[in-house]
């Protein structure tokens, strides 16, 4: 009878885990990640991660509510000098010994965050082949493996690792075309539920920095320069023209463009070196690259590949 009662219990659990991995399966890689998105937004948990990239290493702490239909949010770094970042709803603050307290408008933290985790999967989800790659496991639970690969050569990569019960993000490896790492993000702990909703009571509590404003210069769209090239999908958000110093004689204009998932900005100036070399420095997914252009310098800074990089900067066209 014994040996009846286990062998029951053994293909209950067995049919019950098969039904999970059923449930689960039922969803396409896009239909998960766009679950993740949710989860993140509207569950209320508490995680620890560490973000390490090619040259560094990082362990924070990030809490988030949901009250009211207002999110409220903190990131705090855990290590070496103490720095908090925190968001009220539309608003974002930031915290840092030694830097005086600053606000700016936003819907989200994005830093030190994984990109995918603010993008707009509606925007970028035809320029990506999304696949699963099976599960795994982090911080002691279950994931399901999603990859995002761009369907050209001129982005990055993403393995993303979703949790199979509440859809949150455990894990993300950001890759180059190669294969090869450039960042990750990796959760160690979590907690999801109701014993942190204090923090929006602490949070509402803590008082306003200073709203930073960016008046531009001109409100007239910038005619003078132009884009040649660039990768499918990724379209302008927003243009600016803005001093470079105080007496206002050099005007810095700036475009900034995105294809929801990834963004770049094209900085354009006078040229004040004379010299026609041209500068490139890459820290893990971002770039810079720099160079003279006739009487210009112009500048993209983005999480682009550098070869993306050169040649958008080297097809633009000056009126």
């Amino acid at each position: 009878m014994l040996k009846i009662i286990k062998n029951t219990t053994a293909l209950c659990l067995l049919l019950g885990l098969s039904c999970v991995a059923l449930a689960e399966e039922s969803l396409t890689p896009k239909q998960l990640v766009s679950a993740m998105s949710k989860a993140q937004n509207q569950l209320n948990y508490q995680i620890s991660f560490v973000q390490t990239n090619t040259t560094d290493l990082q362990t924070f702490r990030y809490k988030h509510v949901m009250l009211d239909n207002k999110s409220y949010a903190q990131l705090t770094t855990l290590e070496s000098g103490k720095q908090d970042i925190i968001r009220r709803d539309n608003l974002v603050s930031y915290f840092q010994a030694n830097f005086t307290p600053f606000t700016i408008q936003a819907n989200h933290i994005v830093d030190y965050l994984p990109t995918i985790l603010s993008a707009n999967l509606d925007k970028f989800s035809e320029y990506y082949d999304f696949s699963a790659l099976g599960r795994n496991r982090i911080a002691d639970r279950l994931v399901q493996v999603i990859k995002i690969m761009p369907k050209d050569d001129f982005r990055y990569q993403y393995l993303l690792f979703i949790d199979e019960e509440n859809h949150l993000l455990l894990r993300s490896d950001l890759l180059d075309r190669n294969g090869n790492t450039l960042e990750s993000f990796h959760v160690v702990n979590l907690y999801i539920g109701d014993e942190i909703n204090s923090l929006a009571e602490q949070l509402n509590a803590v008082h306003f920095p200073p709203l930073l404003t960016n008046e531009p210069v001109a409100q007239k769209p910038i005619t003078g320069w132009q884009t040649n090239w660039i990768p499918q999908g990724f379209s302008l958000v927003h243009e600016n023209m803005e001093p470079e110093d105080s007496d206002n004689q050099n005007i810095i204009e700036s475009r900034l463009y995105s294809d929801g998932l990834f963004s770049f900005t094209i900085y354009v100036a006078d040229k004040i070196i004379n010299e026609n070399q041209d500068h490139l420095w890459q820290q893990g997914v971002n770039t810079i690259y720099s160079e003279n252009v006739g009487d210009k310098e112009v500048t993209l800074i983005g999480q682009i590949p550098a070869a993306t990089a050169k040649r958008i900067v080297q097809d633009l066209q000056f009126k």
